[in-house]
């Protein structure tokens, strides 16, 4: 009986820090990686659009004479494709846009935001009182956290200020994710 010799795998195992050690590192092997990554990249850019007239003639070349470019061109070109199909239909974003406009979530939003300066100043207001009140701590120290919390609290309110009046006119507000 003859028997089958094993099929050898095209996938070869990582070697290990103490194998690749004891090998020696060939540098045109290391070099003809680094020109199939810049092969790469060039076809990427070159799909992106984002190639220079001399970079983008040098990818049309390498695809008219290399078959296995040309093929990778087109896995990669079918790909994005399908990527750019998953991103959301308009009517998911109208739907969107719906919830994030609805008047419940317009107040809870605004409520939201007041609750937060309001516990943020009285936060503020109590570290304040309680290092006044507290005898053990230098006058300078107190004076320069009574700064830091006053500081803070014109802070939010110019932040406050700014967002309440720029609400309506923000040109990003149309903006779609």
């Amino acid at each position: 009986m003859i028997e089958k010799e094993p099929q050898k795998s095209v996938y070869q195992k990582p070697l290990s820090v103490a194998q690749q050690s004891n090998q020696s590192i060939d540098p045109s092997t290391i070099q003809s990686q680094s020109m199939q990554n810049s092969k790469y990249e060039l076809l990427s850019g070159y799909l992106d659009g984002e190639l220079t007239q001399q970079e983008a003639q040098k990818v049309m070349l390498l695809l008219e004479s290399d078959a296995e470019y040309k093929q990778l061109h087109d896995e990669m070109t079918v790909m994005r494709l399908e990527v750019q199909s998953l991103s959301l239909q308009d009517s998911e974003l109208e739907h969107l846009d719906k919830l994030f406009q609805e008047p419940v979530a317009k107040t809870s939003r605004m409520f939201g935001f007041a609750l937060i300066a309001v516990s943020s100043v009285v936060i503020v207001a109590f570290i304040l009182y309680s290092v006044f009140i507290n005898a053990a701590i230098s006058l300078l120290i107190k004076i320069s956290i009574g700064l830091l919390g006053i500081g803070s609290l014109f802070l939010l309110f110019s932040v406050l200020r700014q967002r309440m009046i720029n609400h309506k006119k923000d040109k990003y507000n149309r903006v779609k994710i």
